[in-house]
């Protein structure tokens, strides 16, 4: 029988797990919810943006209508192999060397030290760490899977504000760009919700507040 994920509306919806992957499409929230479930779990957080290749070696995909440009939406824009190390660290070590990657010059520009306390769980948020379930279930004792979905309005109203303003792209490669990311949405990134053990949707009346208002115990 096939299994379906589980919508959730609150915390205590989530059974206790030491990796939480966190994946959705781009600016649905995913990051924000991962702080803030860490805050409430007193856990760490891991972001896939760290493992971006750099530019040089991204695949650029041609549309005739809106040209060419870098696909930064393929599984293959990740460095995977770094990313594998740093978990098998950070579960069996508690502290790796994590990359540090600049979104204006678009490549990695340095590493900084992360530390895992013994017993604290691990949030992994990213476009595809749901796509890598099984690549972290080699290090990871249990693990619970959250697919976050929002409305493409106001993803692409979020997303700008991401690009253009904290990011440093201007509008003209921001406006370019969105036809190929949501390709590569539809390509790649979407069909993780139905590997997912749960599903959270953000909408506008969602709230933070009212999803955590109670603590476990």
């Amino acid at each position: 029988m096939l299994r379906m994920p589980t919508l959730i509306s609150r915390f205590e919806d989530l059974p206790p797990a030491q990796v939480y992957l966190v994946a959705g499409p781009a600016a649905s929230g995913k990051t924000t919810f991962s702080s803030q479930l860490a805050s409430h779990l007193h856990a760490a957080v891991l972001s896939m943006d760290h493992y971006f290749v750099d530019e040089d070696q991204i695949t650029v995909e041609h549309d005739e209508k809106y040209g060419e440009a870098p696909q930064w939406e393929s599984p293959e824009a990740y460095d995977i192999q770094t990313l594998g190390q740093n978990i098998r660290e950070l579960l069996h070590d508690g502290e790796t060397l994590i990359p540090q990657y600049s979104f204006v010059s678009n490549r990695r520009v340095g590493y900084q030290r992360m530390h895992l306390q013994p017993g604290q769980p691990l949030v992994i948020e990213g476009l595809y760490t749901i796509r890598c379930e099984q690549f972290f279930r080699e290090y990871a004792d249990s693990l619970i899977k959250v697919f976050v979905v929002a409305d493409l309005d106001i993803r692409r109203a979020r997303a700008r504000v991401r690009d253009v303003e904290e990011r440093g792209k201007s509008l003209e490669i921001f406006e370019l760009r969105r036809h190929f990311v949501e390709l590569g949405e539809r390509r790649w990134i979407l069909k993780q919700e139905g590997d997912a053990d749960f599903i959270l949707e953000i909408h506008n009346d969602f709230s933070y507040d009212t999803f955590f208002s109670r603590t476990r115990s």
